[in-house]
């Protein structure tokens, strides 16, 4: 990518995961000072109703408040658009009709760097919307999804993330007991879901790699 392009960041979803994208996207994008990076727009739009809340309860929809984030950045000079929420992109293609700038598709992008480093059975770890609706498997169908149970204890840390930036041992724990249950049956564990990438590391899980979904999407800029 150019780094003339201006890029749009619609963050809030939620509001620590968007800090940590851009700090990624700072840590990953190999520079030689400050002008080698990224012109950037940030707009952190923590107003944007629930993802997980439209799907499961049908309550008011995000797409609307998605278009007008994305247009509002377009009209400000930004040339396309990153949104680092997997479940969002479960309202991609209603969205990109609206739209009068790309928003540049986080699952298919992470979905083909997986393909290319030849890890096609990841162990998806995601929100409700992201499991529940299987977004991973459009592009890759073998991809495995946990149980209801297991996926509901996934949740809570998630939560816990969005509330604290951490990870109890307790709940490090859970999640550890989790993976072990699926390492015959998987090649990786993929971090759907953004917020899991802050305490999750690359060596977190033995003797499985760990994909970022966050760090696969910087690299399209990259």
């Amino acid at each position: 990518m150019n780094r003339e392009t201006k890029i749009g960041i619609l963050g809030g979803m939620g509001p620590y995961a968007t800090s940590f994208f851009f700090k990624r996207l700072l840590d990953i994008t190999p520079v030689k000072s400050d002008k080698d990076h990224f012109h950037t727009i940030i707009d952190n739009n923590v107003k944007i109703p629930s993802r997980t809340r439209a799907v499961k309860y049908n309550e008011q929809s995000p797409v609307n408040d998605i278009v007008s984030s994305i247009n509002s950045l377009g009209k400000i000079g930004c040339s396309l658009v990153m949104l680092p929420c997997n479940s969002a992109h479960y309202f991609y293609d209603v969205v990109s009709k609206k739209i009068e700038i790309p928003w540049i598709n986080m699952i298919e992008i992470v979905s083909n760097n997986m393909l290319g480093q030849n890890y096609i059975k990841p162990l998806v770890l995601g929100g409700f919307v992201t499991t529940q609706k299987k977004i991973y498997s459009k592009y890759l169908p073998e991809s495995v999804y946990l149980t209801d149970i297991e996926n509901r204890k996934i949740e809570s840390i998630i939560e816990e993330i969005k509330g604290t930036n951490k990870i109890s041992k307790n709940s490090d724990k859970i999640m550890q007991n989790i993976i072990e249950n699926y390492n015959d049956s998987i090649d990786s564990v993929l971090l759907a879901c953004t917020e899991l990438p802050i305490v999750i590391k690359e060596n977190y899980f033995k003797g499985k790699n760990t994909i970022s979904s966050i760090d696969e999407y910087i690299n399209y800029l990259l």
